[in-house]
Protein backbone atom coordinates (compact mmCIF):
# COMPACT_ATOMS: atom_id res chain seq x y z
CA UNK A 1 0.00 0.00 0.00
CA UNK A 2 3.00 2.59 0.20
CA UNK A 3 3.86 2.31 -3.67
CA UNK A 4 0.55 1.99 -5.58
CA UNK A 5 0.20 2.29 -9.53
CA UNK A 6 -2.09 5.55 -9.52
CA UNK A 7 -0.80 8.23 -10.31
CA UNK A 8 -0.31 11.52 -8.50
CA UNK A 9 -3.18 14.13 -7.76
CA UNK A 10 -5.71 11.38 -9.56
CA UNK A 11 -7.84 10.40 -6.73
CA UNK A 12 -10.80 11.81 -5.24
CA UNK A 13 -10.93 9.93 -2.02
CA UNK A 14 -8.66 7.28 0.24
CA UNK A 15 -10.29 4.97 3.01
CA UNK A 16 -8.75 3.14 5.36
CA UNK A 17 -10.61 0.42 7.09
CA UNK A 18 -8.85 -1.61 9.56
CA UNK A 19 -5.62 -0.89 7.19
CA UNK A 20 -2.91 0.67 9.18
CA UNK A 21 -1.80 -2.71 10.86
CA UNK A 22 1.54 -2.52 9.24
CA UNK A 23 4.22 -1.43 11.36
CA UNK A 24 5.13 0.90 8.72
CA UNK A 25 1.66 2.77 8.18
CA UNK A 26 2.95 6.31 7.90
CA UNK A 27 4.20 5.46 4.20
CA UNK A 28 0.75 4.23 3.57
CA UNK A 29 -0.66 7.52 4.60
CA UNK A 30 2.25 9.59 2.56
CA UNK A 31 0.73 7.45 -0.55
CA UNK A 32 -2.59 8.60 0.20
CA UNK A 33 -0.99 12.15 0.27
CA UNK A 34 0.49 11.45 -2.99
CA UNK A 35 -2.02 10.18 -4.94
CA UNK A 36 -5.05 12.42 -3.71
CA UNK A 37 -5.96 15.27 -5.45
CA UNK A 38 -6.20 18.92 -4.13
CA UNK A 39 -8.69 19.28 -1.13
CA UNK A 40 -9.41 15.21 -1.14
CA UNK A 41 -10.64 12.88 1.42
CA UNK A 42 -8.79 10.86 3.86
CA UNK A 43 -11.44 8.56 5.67
CA UNK A 44 -9.20 6.47 8.32
CA UNK A 45 -11.80 3.72 10.37
CA UNK A 46 -9.46 2.23 12.76
CA UNK A 47 -10.71 -0.13 16.06
CA UNK A 48 -10.97 1.79 19.23
CA UNK A 49 -8.99 -0.02 21.01
CA UNK A 50 -5.83 0.87 18.97
CA UNK A 51 -6.71 5.02 19.71
CA UNK A 52 -6.83 4.59 23.74
CA UNK A 53 -3.98 5.81 25.75
CA UNK A 54 -5.15 4.11 28.88
CA UNK A 55 -4.63 0.58 27.59
CA UNK A 56 -1.62 1.71 25.76
CA UNK A 57 -2.86 2.61 22.82
CA UNK A 58 -2.07 5.56 20.37
CA UNK A 59 -3.18 9.60 21.72
CA UNK A 60 -5.96 10.35 18.75
CA UNK A 61 -5.06 13.78 18.99
CA UNK A 62 -1.25 13.03 18.55
CA UNK A 63 -2.32 10.63 15.55
CA UNK A 64 -4.62 13.64 13.91
CA UNK A 65 -1.61 15.88 14.31
CA UNK A 66 0.79 13.77 12.70
CA UNK A 67 -1.69 13.43 10.24
CA UNK A 68 -2.17 17.18 9.64
CA UNK A 69 1.30 17.64 9.48
CA UNK A 70 1.55 15.59 6.35
CA UNK A 71 -0.52 18.32 5.05
CA UNK A 72 -4.15 17.82 5.99
CA UNK A 73 -6.97 19.33 7.94
CA UNK A 74 -8.51 17.24 10.27
CA UNK A 75 -12.77 17.44 9.55
CA UNK A 76 -13.73 15.61 12.34
CA UNK A 77 -13.85 12.76 14.59
CA UNK A 78 -16.24 10.31 15.51
CA UNK A 79 -15.77 8.39 18.80
CA UNK A 80 -19.53 7.11 19.04
CA UNK A 81 -19.61 3.51 18.17
CA UNK A 82 -18.68 1.32 20.18
CA UNK A 83 -15.78 -0.65 18.46
CA UNK A 84 -14.16 2.29 16.17
CA UNK A 85 -12.78 5.21 15.68
CA UNK A 86 -13.68 7.36 12.82
CA UNK A 87 -11.33 10.28 11.52
CA UNK A 88 -12.04 12.08 8.52
CA UNK A 89 -9.05 14.58 6.73
CA UNK A 90 -9.04 17.34 3.56
CA UNK A 91 -5.51 17.02 1.61
CA UNK A 92 -4.98 20.86 1.86
CA UNK A 93 -4.01 22.18 -1.57
CA UNK A 94 -1.00 23.37 -0.63
CA UNK A 95 2.23 21.21 0.34
CA UNK A 96 3.93 23.73 2.36
CA UNK A 97 5.74 20.82 4.85
CA UNK A 98 8.87 19.24 4.39
CA UNK A 99 9.71 18.26 7.86
CA UNK A 100 9.96 14.95 9.31
CA UNK A 101 6.50 13.66 11.25
CA UNK A 102 7.08 12.25 14.75
CA UNK A 103 4.04 9.38 14.27
CA UNK A 104 2.66 7.63 17.46
CA UNK A 105 2.74 3.88 17.61
CA UNK A 106 -0.15 1.78 17.24
CA UNK A 107 -0.95 -1.30 19.20
CA UNK A 108 -2.02 -4.30 17.53
CA UNK A 109 -5.39 -5.09 17.76
CA UNK A 110 -6.79 -7.56 20.24
CA UNK A 111 -9.27 -9.99 19.63
CA UNK A 112 -11.61 -11.97 21.97
CA UNK A 113 -11.36 -15.74 22.11
CA UNK A 114 -15.07 -16.28 21.99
Amino acid sequence: MSKTPLDPLSIDVAVFCLSLMGTNFPSFLQEAHRVLKPSGWLLIAEMKSRFNPNNGGADPDRFSQAVCELVFTSVSKDFSNKMFILLYFRKKAKNNSSKEIKWPELKPCLYKRR
